[in-house]
């Protein structure tokens, strides 16, 4: 208990630690600074800590105390957030670097990981919203967010027993899912005079048969966000400038303001006119992905999304560990940061989970726009400014 308490009260220091190593500081600048926090929240966590080495049960050392208050500290910060010690740090990055895992997108608060989508084929027991129990023989409520993503990810083929939880009813089942790489996107045409671009994770190469088919349809073009839920908002930034070209990133609110950045790429879809295909599981790094659709004048349809995007940075501390920490959340069309709150399309869409795809897409394009609220017919359906049309396949550099 006392751990925890201590934990909690350090968070500012975890995060000053990030702020010093991400930004080199003028020395007047440092001066100019105000202290985190007071002489009296400092002579807090001195007493506290005192007591912890002084009055519990068994012996701490000075360092175990420091690391559970790190540990603690930055998973009070939100979620997915985390200290990673010095010894699991390599385990983390190659976590990282490694598509192969699988076929979930979890989250990590403070209790046990959940589910944000499956990979499409996956178990039809599993669902969005279960809790996700045990990784094997590792309970997730005992584990960080980079320690659910390494136990995640690993070789192609492996096979892994997983528990999971209802939300609504607390009946947990079992399923044995492999081990395997991302799904790669899909492009279906012509549907309902146009095409669908199926894009159920991010982590897939942007191949050049793609392009070339995408560029060579006609007619309206859909983009399925639903279940793509990746982790990583880098990975938006790739694919929207490979669909959209030169354009600036959606907006993300921290603590020093509303950053954009430039984007570059193909931009195969720039110009046309585009209707994105979204709902619960549509989650952070799609909902980014989404939001620069919808910058660009596509119009989203189905239900609400996941409705949390963060942009997530990984700062070396002195120690040798790093910390996972949420510097800003990503805004909505409507301004607002999505954090708890989620895009809702303009055109609300309720689909049959068992229905064909061919006409679960049909049906998102042909869905009729919204009127206005003078009763009169919505404007028609058009891509914001000109284009001179896609530049070809392999042109460009996609950031």
């Amino acid at each position: 208990m006392l751990r925890s308490r201590g934990a909690a009260r350090v968070l500012l220091v975890v995060i000053l630690f990030a702020a010093s190593l991400s930004v080199p500081r003028t020395a007047a600048q440092q001066a100019q600074e105000k202290p985190p926090f007071d002489d009296r929240s400092w002579a807090l966590f001195q007493r506290i800590m005192g007591m912890v080495l002084r009055d519990y049960v068994e012996p701490k050392s000075p360092q175990d105390v420091i690391v559970g208050a790190l540990k603690g500290a930055a998973s009070s910060a939100g979620p997915e957030c985390a200290y990673v010690p010095p010894d699991q740090v390599a385990a983390y990055q190659a976590a990282k670097a490694n598509p192969v895992g699988l076929p979930l997108f979890v989250t990590k608060e403070t209790d046990f990981a959940r589910l944000i989508a499956a990979y499409p084929g996956t178990d039809a027991a599993v669902k969005a919203g279960d809790a996700l129990r045990f990784l094997g023989d590792r309970s997730t409520y005992d584990l960080s967010y980079p320690q659910v993503l390494a136990a995640i990810r690993g070789k192609a083929g492996e096979k892994v027993r997983c528990i999971f939880i209802k939300p609504d009813t607390w009946q947990s089942y079992t399923v044995t899912l492999d081990r395997a790489a991302p799904r790669e996107p899909r492009w279906i045409h012509p549907v309902a005079g146009g095409g669908v671009l199926a894009l159920p994770c991010l982590d897939s190469p942007f191949q050049a048969s793609l392009a070339k088919s995408m560029m060579a349809s006609k007619g309206t073009i859909l983009v399925d966000l639903r279940g793509c839920a990746d982790d990583d908002a880098r990975l938006a930034f790739r694919w929207a400038g490979d669909l959209l070209g030169k354009i600036e990133s959606p907006a993300r609110k921290g603590p020093k303001g509303v950053v954009r950045e430039p984007l570059s790429g193909q931009g195969v879809l720039a110009g046309r006119t585009l209707r994105v295909l979204v709902d619960g599981t549509t989650g952070r790094a799609g909902e980014v992905l989404a939001v620069a659709l919808a910058n660009a004048g596509a119009t989203l349809v189905g239900a609400p999304t996941f409705g949390f995007a963060g942009y997530f940075r990984d700062f070396p501390l002195e120690n040798g560990g790093l910390l996972r920490l949420n510097t800003a959340y990503f805004l909505a069309p409507d301004g607002e940061a999505l954090k708890g709150h989620s895009i809702a399309p303009a055109i609300s869409l309720t689909l049959p989970e068992s229905g064909k795809p061919e006409e679960v897409y049909a049906s998102a394009l042909k869905a009729p726009l919204p009127k206005a609220e003078n009763g009169k017919a919505a404007p028609k359906e058009a891509p914001k400014g000109k284009s001179d049309g896609p530049s070809k396949p392999g042109s460009g550099d996609a950031r």
